[in-house]
């Protein structure tokens, strides 16, 4: 277990402590679970992505589908706010389209005294009546992607 193991360090040490986890995965059959807020090093790194909000599970899925297809709202906007060296992408329908940064607004909840139900509902711009009165299970949308959500993303 590794929590934020490369959180406080140099962006060139943290390279060689990542390369290190890899080699010592690779020769040793291990297996990691780290937590990190840095989702350029999970993406790095891992291959099955948990993301969590105020404690409760809110979507697993391999790196590459989690990546590719974020379910859960705050995935979305956490996702939105890695860096890429490509801010343009194509559309749907073939336009190019620059990649937008969600900000969250809502209240922030207290840890010690979360929201009931679906806990992102403060800040959810998808958020219903249902969301502030039923926890949303976490089911299988996809093979192997799980979300709990009311109203998942790209579904």
């Amino acid at each position: 277990m590794a929590d934020e193991p490369v959180s406080a360090l140099d962006v060139s040490i943290q390279a060689q402590v990542i390369n290190l986890l890899g080699d010592l995965q690779a020769e040793l059959g291990l297996t990691y679970v780290i937590i990190a807020h840095d989702l350029s090093v999970i993406r790095h790194v891992c291959d099955r992505v948990a993301v969590m909000y105020l404690g409760n599970l809110v979507e697993l899925a391999s790196r590459d589908d989690l990546y590719a297809r974020p379910r859960h709202p705050y995935t979305v906007a956490l996702l939105s706010a890695v860096p890429s060296p490509e801010p343009v992408h194509r559309a749907p329908d073939g336009r190019r389209q620059r990649r937008e940064r969600i900000r969250l607004t809502g209240d922030v909840p207290s840890p010690l005294n979360p929201p009931p139900a679906c806990r992102f509902h403060t800040r959810c711009w998808k958020a219903q009546e249902v969301c502030k009165t039923e926890q949303p299970p976490l089911v299988e949308l996809a093979p192997g992607h799980q979300v709990a959500c009311h109203f998942p993303e790209n579904s």
